[in-house]
């Protein structure tokens, strides 16, 4: 079977890149010759949000109904808006932050709707239940796409696409933790010390939060504190801070550390906002030129910034047992000792500290790795979305944008100057994300001769720095 697009990975950047697609009209443009969507989940839009238990999102939920908000979706998502308790939660929430469970539940409702719909109006190929062993791109730009049924892992089956908009979610793995502590300046965790994701632990319930930790936590009057260090500064750090400190404080856990690279930031409507709650701004560096937020990208927000603030002023959460110490490693040995410290006498370590790309093997028409660069946050990509090779040049008729991959800040998406990270989110791969990708595609599917000729100074310039690195 051939394709003119496949979307690899059907959670909230696929599917962004989907939903933009059709409001915008070019739904037919990229499926002239058949669209395939395809996911290893069987029940698609949501990703990894419908996997956390408790965790607050860093979005509104007005934002996150504005993915579902255009004139070519009221057909589609009449019933979701009238009759869909979940639709209507949303609603009524408004301003509040929502967990992101429920955020992934509702956007798979309204993904399911909207593949439904193009199915019987388009040539639109779904297939679930079925993950990636690689990607193939030939002499002719083209793309083979082998895979296999999650049920059936022994037998692979191929399909070819002209374009491939890759996102498969991203990783956090434990091995990488003493590679962390090596980069921050600090000891590593000591032999026997327990490692996590904080991906996994997010997706704990309470009591299998509970059930997994507290039988390692001694007990008696000559006991040492029962410590846990977590390994970031992030949204998802504090939220696993959250959980542990309100979930594993009455069952033993003391103490808690947050060893993290840079300060931590907070985020702010304006400056003006941020000055009267104490916080000091750096406006040429803190504030976004198009939006006039503070730390618009880096900042914590909503239940993640009342516990960082919570924990800058008091060294606790409130109404939570264990005590918290933020230690900002690299601001001098004393910072550096005391890291150390508690990383070899914790009785568990947390890598909260971003996401790699979870990408599947991708070769040349010969069958040689094809291997992709990589930035600070994630694959390192140009202007449309397209990831650079290890000389630095961009694998043409490739995309991937999602968690572990992204794009840096450019003069359209707007950040503060201080981020170095990739942009992720919800909204913006609806919406500018979205836009550039679909852009990238249709380029790629017309053949356009000049279209590396676009690609911005910076992106330009970041590829030069890597294949000096790389030198």
């Amino acid at each position: 079977m051939e394709f003119s697009c496949a979307i690899c990975g059907a959670g909230p950047a696929g599917m962004g890149f989907l939903f933009h697609a059709f409001k915008t009209g070019k739904l037919r443009d990229i499926a002239r010759n058949g669209l395939l969507i395809i996911d290893k989940r069987f029940w698609l839009g949501s990703g990894k949000l419908g996997d956390y238990a408790n965790v607050i999102g860093n979005s509104i939920g007005k934002t996150f109904l504005a993915c579902l908000e255009h004139e070519s979706f009221e057909e589609v998502f009449d019933d979701l808006r009238k009759y869909s308790p979940l639709y209507k939660q949303m609603v009524a929430a408004g301003d509040g932050a929502p967990y992101l469970s429920d955020v992934g539940d509702l956007l798979a409702l309204a993904a399911e709707r909207l593949i439904s719909h193009l199915a019987a109006r388009y040539d639109v190929k779904v297939l679930r239940g079925c993950e990636i062993d690689t990607i193939r791109r030939l002499k002719s730009g083209h793309f083979d796409i082998v895979y296999h049924d999650v049920r059936n892992p022994a037998v692979h089956h191929m399909v070819s696409s002209d374009t491939v908009v890759m996102n498969l979610g991203g990783r956090q793995r434990v091995e990488e933790i003493d590679e962390l502590c090596s980069g921050l300046g600090v000891s590593p965790p000591g032999v026997g010390v327990k490692t996590y994701a904080s991906d996994d632990l997010l997706s704990m319930t309470t009591a299998r939060l509970v059930g997994t930790f507290a039988r390692y936590f001694p007990q008696g009057p000559t006991r040492r504190p029962n410590r846990i260090t977590v390994i970031g500064g992030s949204h998802s750090a504090f939220s696993i801070v959250d959980r542990l400190a309100t979930e594993l404080g009455c069952v033993g856990l003391d103490e808690i550390a947050v060893i993290h690279r840079s300060p931590i930031r907070l985020f702010f409507e304006t400056a003006e906002e941020a000055r009267a709650n104490g916080y000091p701004v750096d406006e040429p560096n803190d504030v976004c030129p198009i939006s006039k937020r503070v730390n618009r990208s880096s900042g914590l927000r909503y239940r993640a910034f009342d516990v960082a603030r919570s924990i800058i002023s008091s060294g606790r959460m409130p109404d939570a047992k264990p005590r918290v110490e933020l230690i900002e490693a690299g601001t001098g040995d004393g910072a550096s000792t005391r890291a150390s410290d508690y990383l070899s006498g914790s009785l568990a370590v947390i890598h909260g500290a971003g996401y790699g790309p979870n990408t599947s093997v991708l070769i040349d028409h010969w069958g040689e790795s094809i291997p992709l660069q990589l930035g600070q946050g994630g694959l390192m990509s140009d202007t449309f979305g397209r990831p650079f090779d290890a000389n630095g040049d961009v694998v043409r008729g490739l995309f991937s944008f999602g968690l572990g991959a992204g794009f840096r800040p450019d003069a359209q998406i707007g950040s503060e100057a201080a981020f170095r990270g990739r942009i992720y989110g919800v909204w913006i791969f609806h919406h500018t994300i979205g836009g550039k990708v679909l852009d990238g595609v249709l380029r790629a599917l017309a053949s356009v001769p000049d279209m590396d000729k676009e690609e911005p100074i910076t992106a330009r310039r970041e590829r030069s720095i890597a294949r000096m690195n790389n030198k």
